[in-house]
C-alpha cells in the first residue's frame, strides 16, 4: 500500500514537471508560448470572430515577443497567429476576402503590388473542419508560413507581404474590431 502511494506521488510530481502551460478561452486551449527560430513568443491575447454577431467562427491567438509593444507588432518582429475553428470552412472563404481586407489596411495600390504573393499564399489554403487549427508564422527575412494542424502548407518569402497580411487582424481597419480587441487584451487569455 505504501509502495503504491509512493509511486503515485512520484508519478504526480513527474507529470507536473512536464506540463505545458496553456491559456483557455471559451474552453479552447492555447499554449502560453511558442518558439519561432530562436525567439520565444508569448501568447498576448485571444480574439473571437463571429458571423452576424451570433455564430462563433474562430478564435485566434496572437503570439509576439514580450518586449515588443503592440504598436510595433506589424513591424519586422517574429509573430504568430493561431486559429481554432468552431465551424467548417471552405478554402475559398479565405481566398475570396484577403485582397479586400488587405486593401482596407495598407491601401489599394500596395495591395495590387502584393497580389502575386497573395495569390501564392491563397493557394496554400485547404478546407477546414471544426476543431482544426491554422497557424500563420512570420520570421523576419524568411517571410510568412502557413500550417494546418502542424503541417506546413507553404511559405511566402516577403516581409512586406507578411506585414500587409497580418494587418487584416492587427491593422487600423481589422476584419473585426472586437476580435482585434481580444488580441490586444491579455485578459482574454483566460475566459
Amino acid at each position: 500500500m505504501i509502495r503504491k502511494l509512493a509511486i503515485t506521488i512520484c508519478l504526480s510530481i513527474l507529470a507536473g514537471l512536464f506540463t505545458v502551460e496553456a491559456a483557455t478561452n471559451r474552453g479552447i486551449y492555447f499554449d502560453d508560448t511558442r518558439t519561432v527560430g530562436n525567439e520565444k513568443l508569448t501568447l498576448h491575447g485571444i480574439g473571437l470572430l463571429k458571423w452576424n454577431y451570433v455564430v462563433k467562427v474562430y478564435l485566434v491567438g496572437l503570439y509576439k515577443p514580450d518586449l515588443v509593444p503592440l504598436d510595433q507588432t506589424l513591424e519586422g518582429v517574429p509573430k504568430c497567429l493561431e486559429y481554432y475553428f468552431f465551424v467548417d470552412m471552405k478554402a475559398s472563404d479565405f481566398q475570396d476576402t484577403g485582397f479586400q481586407l488587405m486593401a482596407q489596411n495598407v491601401g489599394l495600390e500596395k495591395t495590387k503590388s502584393l497580389k502575386p504573393q497573395l495569390e501564392k499564399f491563397n493557394s496554400f489554403y485547404r478546407d477546414v473542419k471544426a476543431g482544426q487549427r491554422y497557424t500563420f508564422t512570420y520570421r523576419p527575412g524568411q517571410g510568412l508560413e502557413m500550417a494546418l494542424d502542424g503541417e506546413v502548407l507553404g511559405q511566402v518569402q516577403s516581409d512586406e507581404f507578411a506585414a500587409a497580411y497580418f494587418s487584416i487582424w492587427l491593422g487600423p481597419n481589422p476584419v473585426s474590431r472586437s476580435l482585434q480587441k481580444g488580441l490586444f487584451d491579455p485578459e482574454t487569455r483566460m475566459q
